[in-house]
Parts: C-alpha cells; structure tokens; sequence
C-alpha cells in the first residue's frame, strides 16, 4: 500500500537509477497498475490517507506494557525471508540481470578487444616486413 504521491513516483526510482531499480505497482493478478486514480481507498466516500491507516494499524496491537500504547508485536522485528541482499561477487551473478548500462560496457569492452586484436596483427606484419627487409 502507497499514498497516491508515493505511487506516482515509482516511476521516477527507474529514471534516476538510470535503469538499474525498476518498481513496476501491479494488481494482485499481475496486471501493471497504469492509473493510480482508479486504486484508490476510499472510505465514505473519502480518499483514505496513508498516515491514517497506519495509525490505526499501530493503534490495533496490544498494549502489552501498561502504558495505554499500542506495542508492535515481536513478529515485526525480523523480515521472514521478505528482503533478500544478494553480496555475492560473482561475474555470473552480477550480470544475470543486465541493463542498458552493461550493454553499453560490454560493447566497448569488445571493441577494446578488438582495436588490441588489430594493433597486435598489424605489429607482427610490420615486424615480419622489417625482417625480410633485413634479410
């Protein structure tokens, strides 16, 4: 769940990534959210806000110290397998997902490869020429 704001700017966490994130709001079958005016919670007739929600959330926990305020529940202290880090420093790893960004480094790392190729080849002509020449 977003405020409408929040959901609006999903987009821009793609373009200022350069297209490394992309967050793409779907429904619950899969389809892509393209109008976030047609998703909006309301209640009697009244947009719900999001600051209101969670405040009822919170407010629907026990209050388990005797202080008259609602306590989050232990169960929220760990993800539950929800948010994965991957660290890993594999090649392999680091590249299964590529962007436009790797493309454009790949590419000029082939053609780095390649101008070496050429300059190789044109060296071992020039050093093959110059020893006939002095032969």
């Amino acid at each position: 769940m977003a405020d409408l704001y929040s959901g609006q700017m999903l987009s821009a966490v793609t373009d200022m990534s350069y297209g490394i994130l992309a967050i793409v709001p779907k429904y619950a079958d899969g389809t892509p959210i393209t109008d976030f005016e047609d998703v909006i919670i309301t209640e009697n007739g009244r947009e719900l806000k999001a600051w209101d929600s969670i405040a009822r959330y919170m407010a629907s926990f026990a209050d388990t110290d005797g202080d008259d305020i609602a306590n989050v529940p232990a169960y929220y202290s760990t993800t539950h397998g929800r948010k994965l880090v991957d660290t890993s420093r594999s090649p392999l790893a680091l590249l299964k997902n590529p962007n436009k960004f790797t493309a454009v480094y790949a590419g000029l790392l082939a053609v780095a490869v390649l101008l070496i190729v050429l300059v190789v080849l044109l060296i071992r002509k020039l050093v093959k020429k110059a020893r006939r020449r002095a032969a």
